[in-house]
């Protein structure tokens, strides 16, 4: 296990170096454990640096606003719900071309340095001055931090060492020891959340302020108990009732103290100010010259390339709440269909996830200025090429309008905006098409001019609408869902997106025949519900593991828009490759109607690559097995 052996060293010289009296007493102006954890403040102090872990990669849904690219999206590329093309037929998800190995394995989150920074916390709370009421609140506290750190380890890699206090270089049978099976680890989780949830102060710091509260809690207990309970039920384990049941409990709780949603999807991920914006229960704030973000800018710019691919924009529903496979509203079906016609009559959040296409004037891509905007997309336009621009302005506020801004400023005179396209200039462009946006917004434009790390867009870390989602999944795995639950959950969610409101009893075996077919249609609807909310937050890769569907949608290979024959010339350039007919695998979900659309990648499937039963696990670094031979390797690995 990977301990910081310099804070070890440093702190068994400072605490079990010698047993002199002198020696003994704490340096009067140095903090040590002794004199850190005294007072409330202390812990208060000591608190704010825990916070960082909702920014480090270690966990799949961090909000890192260092960032130059849409981190929180990272969970969602290893899911294949996005695609990162960083290049032309470029082999990028390492799931999928099975470059992981135990030895080459870009996953750095087999380390404990955070878990013991906890624990030194944790350890000191009896020892200090405080009432029993705020030792209580401050234990609460810690446990949060662990558990949402231990959450992420067990959906990682299953069975890990639990420490339950700080460990010292005597601790010999724990540094060198056997991993702490599943069972315990997830019980050990549950039991320091559910005290936690009884502990810590109702409203957190400050009465009310931006802080880990009871609310901040549950909604922790919600998504661990959902990911836990659900892994146990579709993996053939054990005690999945009693996961299930308390994420019924908690997240009914918080859907009667939140019953509430912002009016605007995408205020959520472009908003300045989460606090205003109902639903969000804790969030990282960004403000002017103190902590700003890069995403805003990024996303605007030619480096960020992530991408939703065709399956992913299929999933969408249209607005008569049905799929693209039965709606009378589709008009993307057939070889001769474009982008511009895939994109009509769908549920807003597609619009508001993947950048609507539109063509002015123009033509090619270029960068235009404001001062002559009206000469290139107002005049004489053909309305099929403007039809967006009037769409999205119609539903946006006037802080995410169209033509799309980039943040020099100027406006993109296209879209898609094509990687391999004729023209060099390119912000907000890829190879796919499907451009992926969420920070897109126009109300701190003179910030953005400025580019790095310039804008003041706050990031959620726990909202409402999760919990919504979780809600209706967990009452379907109990066999509770009903009209009733779909009301008080996704059907609030859909009215916000212009989508007709989901009817339980509508919903049988051939309300989508291109479902997957080992997938109860009920418990399909839900989850395309919580792609669609959530894409970009990073939940996939998680998600698709605990349901052991994970084959299903990581072998599906990405393909890209289809455009009009005539217009090819305007949006690619040679080096882009069409699907033909040999390109055509089932196994990899590419059929008939997909010639003509872009191809992302090759056919890994076809090579017999793709998801391996190991994978439902991660791999324990070796080195960390060279260095204790009590560790053993996760099923497949070896």
């Amino acid at each position: 296990m990977k301990l910081n052996k310099f804070i070890l060293i440093g702190l068994s010289v400072i605490l079990f170096g010698c047993n002199d009296d002198f020696l003994e007493r704490a340096p009067r102006t140095a903090l040590t454990e002794k004199t850190a954890f005294i007072s409330y403040d202390n812990f208060q102090t000591y608190s704010w640096g825990l916070y960082s872990v909702f920014a480090s990669n270690v966990n799949r849904q961090y909000v890192n606003a260092n960032s130059s690219n849409l981190s929180h999206a990272d969970g969602d590329i290893h899911a294949n719900y996005l695609y990162n093309s960083a290049g032309v037929n470029v082999q990028n998800n390492r799931w999928q071309w099975n470059t992981i190995t135990t030895t080459a394995n870009s996953d750095n989150s087999w380390n404990f340095d955070y878990v013991r920074k906890v624990n030194i916390m944790l350890d000191n709370v009896d020892a200090s001055q405080m009432s029993d009421e705020d030792k209580a609140h401050w234990r609460a506290v810690g446990l949060f931090f662990r558990s949402y750190r231990y959450y992420d380890l067990l959906a990682r890699y299953g069975d890990v060492p639990w420490l339950e206090n700080v460990v010292t270089d005597e601790d010999t049978d724990i540094l060198y020891g056997e991993k702490t099976p599943r069972n315990t680890v997830a019980s050990n989780i549950l039991r320091d959340l559910k005290y936690a949830e009884e502990n810590i102060k109702v409203n957190g710091e400050g009465n009310g302020s931006n802080t880990i509260n009871q609310d901040v809690v549950r909604a922790l207990m919600s998504r661990f108990c959902l990911f836990e309970g659900t892994w146990r039920k579709y993996h053939s384990l054990s005690d999945a009732s009693i996961y299930l049941a308390e994420c019924e409990r908690v997240s009914k709780l918080l859907i009667d103290a939140h019953p509430s949603i912002g009016a605007n999807f995408v205020d959520r991920w472009s908003s300045d100010d989460l606090s205003k914006l109902p639903g969000i229960l804790l969030y990282k704030e960004c403000r002017a010259d103190l902590e700003m973000s890069r995403h805003p800018r990024s996303e605007r710019g030619g480096g960020n390339k992530k991408s939703l691919h065709a399956r992913t924009v299929g999933r969408y529903l249209c607005q008569d709440g049905k799929p693209i496979a039965t709606s009378a509203m589709y008009e993307g079906a057939g070889a001769d269909a474009t982008v511009n016609d895939e994109f009509k009559n769908r549920d807003h959040r597609l619009y508001w996830r993947c950048i609507p296409p539109y063509k002015t004037n123009m033509g090619k891509a270029v960068a235009v200025n404001d001062a002559n905007r009206d000469a290139w997309w107002t005049d004489g336009m053909d309305p099929k090429d403007r039809y967006y621009i009037d769409y999205m302005n119609s539903i946006n506020d006037e802080n995410h309008q169209f033509p799309l801004h980039t943040w020099q400023p100027h406006f993109v005179s296209r879209v898609p905006m094509i990687q391999t396209s004729k023209n060099s200039w390119g912000p907000m462009r890829n190879y796919g098409g499907y451009y992926l946006y969420m920070h897109y917004n126009t109300y701190n434009e003179a910030a953005i001019q400025a580019g790095g790390r310039f804008a003041v867009s706050d990031m959620p870390i726990f909202h409402i609408e999760e919990t919504m989602l979780n809600y209706a999944e967990v009452c379907y795995e109990l066999g509770k869902f009903d009209q009733n639950i779909a009301d008080l959950s996704i059907n609030k969610l859909r009215a916000r997106a212009n989508v007709a409101a989901m009817i339980v009893g509508d919903i049988n075996d051939s309300f989508d025949p291109d479902r997957d077919p080992m997938v109860d249609p009920i418990a399909w609807e839900i989850r395309r519900e919580r792609l669609v909310e959530l894409l970009g937050e990073g939940f996939g890769y998680y998600d698709i593991r605990r349901w052991n569907r994970a084959e299903y949608y990581m072998n599906i290979r990405p393909l890209g828009v289809r455009v009009a024959a005539d217009e090819k010339g305007d949006y690619f350039g040679s080096a882009s490759k069409f699907v033909t007919a040999s390109d055509i695998n089932p196994a990899a979900s590419v059929s008939t109607d997909d010639i003509g659309r872009v191809v992302c990648m090759g056919d890994f499937v076809s090579q017999g690559l793709g998801w391996k039963p190991e994978y439902l696990l991660n791999p324990i670094p070796q080195d960390q097995i060279i260095l204790n031979d009590n560790l053993e390797q996760n099923p497949g690995w070896n």
